[in-house]
């Protein structure tokens, strides 16, 4: 088992050495390209003709992946606020398709995506049109309400409206492991959610008052993006997920069809001599390969319980992030 993780580490730092050079060869050719061409032209190679713009939400809507050789992949919530705004400065740009297969994630995440399309909408006055992949759910939903029409494919996965807040009690794990924790703190709710810190009903009650919040929010948010009555949506918004069809009957989506049949009914909206563009956000081959063999080296135990408590941050009882 050594001798696997000794050659595995081998690999990853030639391998590390030699992307970097390549990266900060390929970082300098960027900067100089986007100097004589423009950083819209250069940076996104937009076409010459009008186009609709696909941003993609592929993937959980947590943080930002690592842009770096290090990232696996997954939703890039920066990198596609960065391609929006890019898309809204863009004269021949005419549309938006907000391509979507996500379960979901952060509250801010979802919000912040929903933001970002509604100004694109107000400043350039184009439609934002939405489809869902084999799932759309949650925050995905959420930020899909900016669209002007929304089509799933007849076996997407959709709905999952609600909030909610995990909390991790690891008190006992921190006795087996001899770890005590000291919190000194200027009052009684600073801190809260501590590895040392009673959950108590106060602690509940201050945590359901935000869950409560963003969730009216959530339906404040679909109200205005289906035309819906809220006491139309309180009913369906408990979480529970829906099929296609249930959703259509709900009035969550507009229509069924398949991903390339409503990009050609999106193009039938635009007219004539419109195209597509879609910014490749896939990794690249080093990148692929690197996060591969970084994940085959073995962990031991110890490891991976600490790597746990680490993400964790204050352990005990603590708090994930609000999420849709």
């Amino acid at each position: 088992m050594k001798k696997k993780q000794v050659i595995a580490g081998v690999i990853a730092a030639v391998l590390f050495v030699f992307i970097g050079v390549t990266s900060v060869g390929m970082n300098i050719m960027d900067k100089a390209m986007t100097g004589m061409m423009g950083s819209d032209s250069y940076a996104y190679g937009f076409p010459m003709s009008d186009f609709v713009g696909i941003v993609k939400v592929d993937g959980d809507m947590m943080d930002s992946v690592d842009s770096s050789y290090f990232s696996t992949g997954g939703y890039d919530h920066a990198a596609t606020i960065e391609y929006i705004e890019a898309l809204s400065e863009a004269e021949n740009n005419v549309a938006i398709l907000l391509y979507v297969n996500s379960g979901g994630g952060y509250t801010y995440i979802g919000d912040d995506l929903y933001l970002e399309l509604m100004e694109y909408k107000e400043e350039t006055g184009r439609p934002i049109y939405a489809y869902f992949d084999s799932i759309a759910a949650s925050a995905a939903y959420y930020a899909a309400m900016s669209a002007d029409e929304i089509y799933a494919n007849r076996m997407t996965t959709t709905g999952s409206i609600g909030v909610y807040m995990t909390i991790y009690d690891m008190t006992e794990l921190y006795e087996k492991l001899g770890i005590k924790e000291y919190m000194i703190k200027s009052g009684d709710n600073k801190g809260i959610g501590g590895g040392g810190q009673e959950v108590t009903e106060d602690y509940i009650a201050i945590e359901q008052a935000q869950v409560d919040e963003m969730y009216e929010l959530f339906i404040d948010i679909i109200a205005e993006g289906r035309d819906m009555d809220k006491a139309d949506i309180y009913p369906i918004a408990d979480g529970r997920t829906f099929t296609a069809n249930q959703a259509l009957e709900l009035d969550l989506i507009d229509g069924i069809a398949r991903y390339e049949e409503y990009k050609e009914q999106v193009l039938g909206y635009m007219g004539d001599d419109v195209v597509y563009y879609e910014q490749n956000m896939e990794m690249d081959a080093f990148s692929a390969m690197f996060g591969s063999i970084l994940e085959s080296i073995p962990k031991s135990d110890n490891q991976i319980i600490m790597e746990f408590i680490e993400s964790h941050e204050n352990g005990g009882a603590r708090y994930e992030s609000i999420c849709y």
